[in-house]
């Protein structure tokens, strides 16, 4: 393409921002192109404010360089040799233009200025300038003020010192994950950095904070030189001041260990950044009260340049920014941080962002829209969202953020404080956690398993549903096993009469046998009261075992004792771990009426899957035979192929093909109809076959099974199942 289809823009007119490309093709509209409008609609706003404020605009300059890539989020490192050259050929072009290069980066394309409206046009005529984005405002993202007692309000309000264990990380700490040996990197406003909880844990640090007096802005620097480097150089904390509660508080919740209150990470280092500056201007504070303290994108921008330069020197896990300006829709990509952030995931590093805290369903607030970010919504120690916090689709993962108790900027003592910010670092000790089990994974891979292993969480009517952190079970799945729990799974003792059995499906969806472990937990008090490991279980089987099976056979920690159900206890809660993905189930049958029920529940909710069906009744079972209803959820008409199996044994028995189901149709076939027109690959293999599984292996749809009781006359809906184990 040649520099006239460039996609920067080139012309501009006074009255009206316009768009010239000089090429017969239709070009994507720009992000940078839609930033720099932005900054064009800020400065004309600032000259027609009343003075003092008509001021030039500050602006994040990205510069062009020969590895410049469209997409901002690639993550591709720049060379420092493309860089400096870059900077160069842009100061050339702007001699004479009034603007200086207030800020540059060590590792990172981009400088900092500020300019009007003729200056910018000059600016972004440059060849060695690929876009120009707005210095953004940005605040705490921390509530002041905590709810009003209603009755939503109540149900946020847990105990204090409650949400570190709600995250289950204890079970890792106990196998020796901790985070020792990794460092978290907190970007925020001011740190006590000797506090009991932090005490010995600071590697370095960096202040970044703002001093231009001209503009009522002073820098929170120790020393008064902006930046300043070493373990002293974020922990300003000005007596009778709260200024470093924010950023100790957080901390703390990521790292801090006084041998007898527990961060996260409890074992990992800290690397404090402050990037707050102490600004008197009302119309800049507002709508907080002035003096404040403030930062900027730009700030922040540094404050990631200095991470990726110490990433590997300190070993740096995760980032912690709880800091934010207004929701945004959608994703902001065009945000300038987006770079870095995604070279950061790309070398290992994870940067946690809080959503915020408008109390917005659907929007996030920057620069948790950035889609390389993790970003961190807050919930109550239980599974309630908070009323306060921002809940959308863009947000990854949940965490603990209501009533935190955590460590004080001011003493040696502790504060409560909530919002989306105390969230964050739950999130950002859990990837510390994890980057000590898992060296050498990406943070692609570490944050799925914390997608894949959280307890679902949700806001009312929004339809929206994000994870909880669940760390020791993340660490699981990463181990091949898969820990899930299980409520009130009925007992030997509770069948009064003998004439019923609870028993528990196990189905191995995968390619090679396995083992479940189920640790029996007493319902009323959750103690564990012993261990049972299943037989090896072969690939697409499924085994049943009664309870009193269990209970006979599952064994005391360090015993040989049976959990017996010597007293009246009526239900085990189960928490079990598997090495196969698959499916479980809880069946009781009563054996006087002849009823089946399928008992499944799930504490992450019923399996999504709907392809896969266990332990279908084939007429040998001729009491209870079964029915498969298939529905076509496709565009166009189609047939379905169902590969069945041998339950007990994984054997594939053959494969059958359905006449064809219209769109939006649905077909219902007993399993005699099927067992006639199965393609056979073995007959021998069929005999005496009682139940079969079966995946539904070609259509756009789902399966129901459903067994008619000929001696009851009920039918029952035995598709219900709870999801085993890592997919």
């Amino acid at each position: 393409m040649t520099d006239s289809c460039h996609p920067v823009l080139r012309l501009w007119n006074t009255a009206l921002l316009a768009v010239v490309v000089a090429c017969a093709v239709v070009v994507a509209p720009d992000p940078a192109a839609a930033s720099t409008d932005e900054v064009l609609r800020a400065i004309r706003e600032r000259a027609a404010a009343a003075a003092p404020n008509r001021r030039p605009v500050e602006v994040i300059v990205k510069l062009r360089t020969a590895d410049t890539v469209s997409q901002p989020a690639a993550g591709v490192e720049m060379t420092q040799s493309d860089i400096d050259r870059a900077r160069m050929s842009l100061a050339n072009d702007l001699r004479g233009t009034g603007i200086d290069i207030d800020t540059v980066l060590q590792t990172l394309p981009y400088v900092g200025t500020a300019v009007n409206e003729t200056q910018l046009m000059e600016l972004i005529q440059s060849d060695a300038v690929d876009g120009v984005y707005l210095n953004r405002i940005e605040r705490k993202a921390q509530v002041r003020v905590a709810p009003v007692a209603t009755a939503v309000a109540a149900t946020e309000r847990q105990a204090l010192a409650t949400s570190v264990p709600s995250i289950d990380v204890l079970d890792a700490w106990a196998k020796g994950f901790d985070g020792e040996g990794y460092t978290v990197a907190v970007i925020d406003g001011g740190f006590n950095t000797g506090h009991p909880m932090l005490a010995g844990k600071v590697v370095g640090g960096a202040c970044f904070s703002v001093n231009d007096p001209a503009f009522d802005t002073f820098t929170r620097c120790p020393s008064g030189t902006v930046p300043e480097f070493g373990v002293r150089a974020a922990a300003n904390c000005p007596a009778g001041s709260d200024r470093c509660d924010h950023g100790t508080h957080i901390a703390s919740t990521a790292v801090g260990n006084d041998g007898t209150n527990f961060g996260v990470a409890r074992g990992a280092r800290l690397l404090p950044i402050d990037v707050f500056s102490r600004v008197t201007a009302v119309a800049d504070c507002d709508p907080d009260p002035a003096p404040c303290e403030l930062t900027d994108s730009l700030s922040v921008l540094k404050a990631l340049d200095y991470v990726n330069q110490m990433a590997a020197e300190f070993k740096i896990a995760a980032v912690n920014i709880s800091i934010g300006g207004g929701p945004r829709d959608g994703t902001c990509n065009d945000d300038p941080r987006a770079e870095v952030i995604a070279l950061l995931r790309k070398k290992g590093i994870a940067t946690i962002v809080a959503a915020g805290n408008d109390g917005e369903t659907g929007r996030v607030a920057a620069p948790a829209c950035i889609e390389a970010a993790v970003a961190v919504g807050a919930t109550n120690d239980s599974l309630t969202v908070a009323t306060f916090g921002n809940f959308s689709p863009l947000v990854d993962l949940m965490a603990p953020g209501v009533a935190i108790r955590a460590a004080s900027g001011q003493n040696s003592g502790f504060i409560t404080q909530q919002g989306t910010s105390m969230a964050a670092p739950h999130v950002a000790g859990a990837f510390a956690v994890m980057r000590e089990a898992f060296p050498i994974e990406s943070v692609d891979i570490l944050e799925r398993a914390l997608e894949a292993t959280g307890a679902r969480t949700t806001r009312l009517d929004s339809g929206i549903v994000v994870p909880k952190v669940q760390v020791n079970r993340a660490i699981l799945r990463l181990q091949g096993r898969d820990r899930r729990l299980f409520n009130n799974v009925l007992t030997a003792s509770a069948n009064t009469d003998a004439t019923a059995d609870s028993f528990l499906r196990f189905h191995n969806d995968s390619t090679a046998p396995g083992t479940v472990t189920v640790a029996l937990r007493d319902a009323d008090t959750g103690r564990t009261l012993g261990t049972w490991t299943s037989p090896q279980i072969a690939a697409h089987a499924s085994a049943q075992f009664s309870i009193s099976n269990l209970e006979a056979n599952a064994k005391a920690a360090n015993t040989d004792t049976p959990v017996l159900s010597a007293t009246a206890r009526r239900f085990f809660n189960l928490e079990i771990e598997s090495s196969f993905p698959g499916f479980m189930q809880h069946i009781v049958w009563a054996r006087g009426v002849g009823a089946l029920t399928n008992l499944s529940a799930c504490a992450d909710g019923l399996a999504q899957d709907n392809g896969v069906l266990l332990n279908v009744h084939t007429s040998a079972l001729a009491e209870y035979p079964s029915r498969i209803r298939i529905a076509n959820t496709g565009a166009v008409a189609d047939r379905a192929q169902l590969d069945i199996y041998a339950a007990s044994t994984g054997r594939q028995i053959g494969s059958w093909t359905s006449i064809e189901i219209p769109a939006g149709g649905s077909l219902e076939v007993p399993v005699s109809q099927i067992e006639s027109g199965l393609t056979t690959l073995s007959d021998a293999t069929r005999d005496g076959v009682s139940q079969v599984n079966v995946k539904l292996a070609r259509l756009t749809g789902y399966l129901q099974h459903v067994i008619q009781n000929q001696r009851s006359g009920l039918l029952l809906d035995m598709s219900p199942k709870c999801d085993l184990g890592a997919r």
